[in-house]
């Protein structure tokens, strides 16, 4: 998957790559791009006959392996039933947001945004209980094992435990690039997300202490740095 709306941009409009696809054909996008962006695309596909499907993905790499992804899939729903079985090999569900694409690109920044909230609450907790003498892997046993089952908090939370984020399976410059699609997604429709700005600055400064490579969970370095002892 590319990156960004720059990179999409570059590769299939700059580089000229749409206007030598015809159809009958089905382009499934699976990045996580701007709401904006993925209009656009839409009006541009269907000027051409081809039909587009946006179908970004909830999961860690090994879930891809495992076929466990959760696909958010939006486009006309003929052309997703035809490219169903593809959905089949990599992911556990399809969640079928409606026939508008971008539908399917709100969603999928609502929910990084709740990861990414998560990553935050996680961290800022672990400070807390670290700072009372106790483990921050005790925390993360303990939520993920009641109040907080699930992936998010049993993955991210043992990289906050152990404080490892690297290699990283999304990089915190990246994550500052989902909040700010989400931050455009607000704009465009008048809502207000103080704790996503909060959660900016935070991945900004990660990126600015040269962690922005490094995984997501650094989030929880920044939290450290914020509560000097």
């Amino acid at each position: 998957m590319l990156a960004d709306d720059k990179a999409l941009r570059a590769v299939l409009l700059d580089a000229g790559l749409l206007k030598q696809l015809k159809g009958p054909l089905i382009h499934i996008n699976m990045a996580t791009i701007s709401v904006t962006f993925a209009d656009e695309l839409a009006e541009l596909h269907a000027a051409q006959g081809i039909d587009y499907i946006a179908a970004p993905v909830m999961g860690r790499p090994n879930m891809a392996a495992a076929a466990k992804l959760n696909i958010m899939a939006a486009g006309a729903a003929q052309a997703i039933d035809r490219v169903q079985p593809l959905f089949d090999l990599i992911g556990s569900k399809t969640w079928r947001m409606g026939d508008k694409p971008s539908s399917a690109n709100a969603m999928k920044l609502a929910m990084n945004f709740m990861l990414v909230s998560a990553i935050e609450a996680m961290s800022e907790a672990a400070v807390l209980v670290t700072r009372h003498g106790l483990k921050s892997a005790d925390l993360v046993e303990l939520a993920s094992g009641t109040i907080f089952p699930g992936p998010v908090y049993a993955g991210y939370g043992a990289l906050i435990g152990e404080r490892t984020y690297e290699p990283a399976a999304f990089k915190a410059v990246l994550g500052l690039k989902d909040v700010d699609l989400v931050l455009a997604a607000a704009s465009q429709v008048s809502v207000e997300m103080p704790s996503a700005e909060m959660i900016r600055a935070h991945l900004q400064d990660a990126i600015d202490h040269g962690q922005g490579e490094m995984d997501l969970a650094v989030l929880a370095e920044v939290a450290e740095r914020r509560n000097p002892r």
